[in-house]
């Protein structure tokens, strides 16, 4: 026991020191639950905001959202063909927004199997343009490649249950016009709303948002070009889907190709990714479906009587692709010759898309 005035003090010190301690103790134990339930939300401290500025501005621009297809707007029926938006500009597409497709009176048993969106075609035309910069299958274009991914979450894409959304901006001069085509024999109940700002003007420098979205067979035995653009441009986001009735393990043959980007006529590969699963941030194959905030594992399907199919989506922010003259993309297996030999005269179906801005 301290006795005294100069004791009295010291022990007021060393509760003053215990109890600053113990709130230390106290922060340094929230910020790990913080930590820890981020990372099992599945949720990156990136998307925590930062830019406090940006936040608070008051924005020269005006929000509207556009719906379809629901109350009195036309319906999806068979062969329909609507304009889910037309209007002028200067403008950014900021948000995409489309729950999944059913038949009437299926009420909401979302029988995909029966009444599939998958052939529904979307079309995006800018400023007038005679010819769409954009124009694939609708489900493909939100990363839900033949309405079967898993769902997923990242920065640009999300397919969650009966719905997706997507958030690459889409600015324009002049005009936009949205259009979904339904060319099968089956009605569909839809909605959708896209999100626009109405600005003031759209800087020089800025680009167009386009896709390139191609289908076929790859053979193993020769290189494949799977993206090629003769202009300056960025690419903001990609995602390959591809199967074989080839696998070992944990770990796919189809996985062992290269990926290999070709920058402004360089003769060697400008970017090199020896696998594929790490061109998309994975590494030893494609073990599990799973996504974080840029990269996702969309489906890892088995196949019958062996072999796999694999889906995967790459968004790009800081690391975007860019050029200045042009872009050839080439997906080869001959570096590899023991997989080469290992499939054989077997072909590798697949789908993919790059989504990038140009001019």
């Amino acid at each position: 026991m301290i006795n005294g005035p100069d004791g009295s003090e010291r022990l007021l010190k060393i509760k003053g020191n215990q109890s600053i301690m113990k709130k230390q103790m106290v922060l340094n134990a929230f910020i790990a639950c913080f930590i820890l339930l981020c990372l099992q939300s599945n949720i990156s401290i990136a998307q925590i905001p930062g830019d406090w500025k940006s936040i608070a501005r008051i924005k020269d621009q005006k929000t509207q959202v556009v719906p379809a297809f629901w109350q009195d707007f036309p319906k999806l029926n068979a062969k329909a063909k609507i304009k889910i938006l037309d209007v002028n500009g200067p403008g950014v597409v900021s948000v995409f927004h489309c729950c999944n497709f059913v038949a009437p009176g299926e009420g909401l048993l979302f029988n995909l199997e029966k009444y599939t969106s998958e052939n529904v075609i979307l079309r995006v035309f800018y400023d007038n343009e005679p010819k769409p910069s954009i124009e694939m299958p609708l489900m493909d274009f939100f990363a839900d490649i033949q309405c079967k991914s898993s769902y997923f979450s990242t920065v640009y894409f999300s397919k969650v249950k009966e719905s997706h959304n997507f958030r690459l901006p889409m600015p324009f001069r002049e005009h936009i016009a949205i259009e979904i085509e339904n060319p099968t024999d089956v009605n569909l109940t839809a909605y959708t709303d896209i999100q626009w700002e109405k600005v003031s003007s759209i800087p020089d420098d800025c680009g167009y948002l386009r896709t390139f979205y191609r289908t076929g067979n790859i053979d193993p035995r020769q290189p494949i070009s799977v993206f090629e653009l003769k202009m300056a441009g960025s690419i903001v986001a990609h995602w390959l889907q591809f199967e074989s009735e080839k696998s070992f393990g944990n770990g796919d043959l189809i996985c062992e190709a290269n990926q290999e980007v070709f920058l402004d006529n360089d003769k060697t590969p400008t970017l090199n990714y020896l696998g594929t699963e790490d061109a998309y941030g994975f590494s030893w194959g494609m073990r599990s479906v799973e996504s974080d905030h840029y990269a996702a594992i969309l489906k890892r399907e088995e196949l019958q009587p062996t072999g796999r199919r694999i889906a995967m989506l790459r968004c790009r922010d800081k690391d975007m692709i860019s050029f200045k003259e042009n872009c050839n993309w080439v997906i080869t297996y001959l570096n590899d010759v023991q997989t080469v030999k290992d499939f054989g005269e077997a072909l590798i179906p697949y789908r993919h898309c790059v989504y990038y801005y140009s001019k």
